[in-house]
C-alpha cells in the first residue's frame, strides 16, 4: 500500500497544501492566507482542504509536515505576533494532530525549506548549507555540520532581522529599524518608495514618485517593472534592495560559514535577472571567509512543501523530540 504525507507550506499571502509520497509531491492545492479570525482560523482551512481533496486516501497518512510563517513558539507548534499576518496567534501542531491523528511537526518556513534542499534539492550531500527566501518577508535557514539550527523557540534564522543599516529609521513589519526585510521584503519595498519622499531622500522627475505621492497602492512587482523602464525613483529604491541583500547575505556568511546557499521566494526569483549579479558583487566584497557556492533555489515555489514534506519524513531529532504529543 502507498504511504502518503500532507506537506503544508504557510505564507504570509498563500498557503500551499500538497499530498505527498515519500519522493515527490503528487498533487496541491493552493489557498490565499486567511487575514482574518481567531487562532484556529488557518488550521480549520488546511484541515478542510485536506479533507475535501483527499477524503479517499487519509487511511494512508502517514504524516504532516507544516513549514510556516513566524516566529514560532516552538515547542507548542504556534505562530505568535508574526509582522506579515494580522491573525497574531495560529494554532497548528495541536488542531492538526487531533483532526487527523497522526505525527505532526511544525517548523519556520526557511527552517523547513533548509531541511527540504537537504533531502530533495542542491543541498544533498551538504553539511553547511544555508537557504534564504525574499519573499513578503525575508528569512533564512541553517545547516551547520549536518544539524538543523532551531533555536530556543524555534527562531534561530530570523536572519531578515539583521539590522543592515544602523542609521536609518525605516521600520520593519516588526517595529525596528534599518533591518534587512523593511529594504527587500516584498511587503515593505513599496514602503521604501514612500519613505524615500518622505524624509526628502529623493529629489527629482519620476513617474513612480507622483503614484506614491497620490497614495495609490503599490506592490514589489510595480517597483520592478518601473526599475526596468529606468525610472528614478524605482532606481533608487532597487539600488536600496541590492545593497541590503548584498549585506544582509554577506553577514549570513560571515556567521555560519556555509558550502553553499540557495535563494528562493518570489521577490527574488521574479527578478533574478536584474538583481542576482550586483548582490553578489556586495557579497563578494565583504565576506571575511571563503566564498560558498550561491544559487536560486532549483525546488522554486515548491521549496517550502519540499521542506515541510522532509519534515514529516524525517523530522530533525530536536523536532521530534519536543513536537511528541
Amino acid at each position: 500500500m502507498t504511504q502518503y504525507y500532507i506537506a503544508v507550506d504557510l505564507g504570509a499571502t498563500k498557503t500551499r497544501i500538497a499530498l505527498c509520497t515519500p519522493s515527490s509531491i503528487i498533487d496541491k492545492q493552493v489557498y490565499s492566507t486567511p487575514k482574518k479570525g481567531d487562532e484556529n482560523t488557518i488550521a480549520d482551512l488546511i484541515a478542510s482542504a485536506i479533507i475535501n481533496k483527499w477524503k479517499s486516501l487519509l487511511g494512508s497518512v502517514k504524516g504532516i509536515g507544516v513549514a510556516t510563517i513566524g516566529p514560532l513558539d516552538i515547542r507548542k507548534g504556534v505562530v505568535v505576533n508574526s509582522p506579515n499576518i494580522s491573525i497574531k496567534r495560529v494554532e497548528l501542531l495541536r488542531p492538526l494532530h487531533e483532526r487527523f491523528q497522526v505525527p505532526v511537526y511544525v517548523a519556520n518556513d526557511c527552517v523547513a525549506a533548509a531541511w527540504g534542499e537537504k533531502h530533495y534539492g542542491d543541498a544533498v550531500g551538504v553539511d553547511n548549507f544555508v537557504y534564504i527566501t525574499i519573499s513578503t518577508g525575508v528569512g533564512g535557514g541553517v545547516i551547520a555540520d549536518g544539524e538543523l539550527l532551531i533555536g530556543k523557540m524555534g527562531n534561530a534564522h530570523e536572519v531578515g532581522h539583521i539590522v543592515v543599516d544602523y542609521n536609518s529609521d525605516l521600520k520593519c513589519g516588526c517595529g525596528g529599524r534599518g533591518h534587512w526585510e523593511a529594504f527587500a521584503g516584498g511587503n515593505n519595498i513599496p514602503r521604501v518608495a514612500s519613505y524615500f519622499l518622505e524624509k526628502g531622500l529623493f529629489r527629482g522627475e519620476s513617474e513612480l514618485a507622483d503614484l506614491v505621492s497620490r497614495g495609490v497602492k503599490l506592490e514589489a512587482k510595480d517597483i520592478f517593472s518601473y526599475y526596468v523602464r529606468g525610472d528614478t525613483l524605482a532606481t533608487m529604491v532597487v539600488e536600496a534592495f541590492i545593497k541590503a541583500t548584498g549585506a544582509g547575505l554577506a553577514s549570513v556568511i560571515n556567521a555560519y560559514d556555509p558550502e553553499m546557499i540557495t535563494i528562493g521566494g518570489s521577490v527574488f526569483l521574479n527578478n533574478v535577472d536584474l538583481v542576482f549579479e550586483p548582490i553578489l558583487k556586495i557579497v563578494r566584497d565583504n565576506v571575511v571567509t571563503e566564498m560558498p557556492i550561491i544559487k536560486p533555489t532549483r525546488l522554486g515555489d515548491d521549496v517550502g512543501l519540499y521542506g515541510a514534506l522532509a519534515l514529516a519524513i524525517n523530522p530533525p531529532p530536536k523536532l521530534k523530540r519536543i513536537q511528541r504529543l
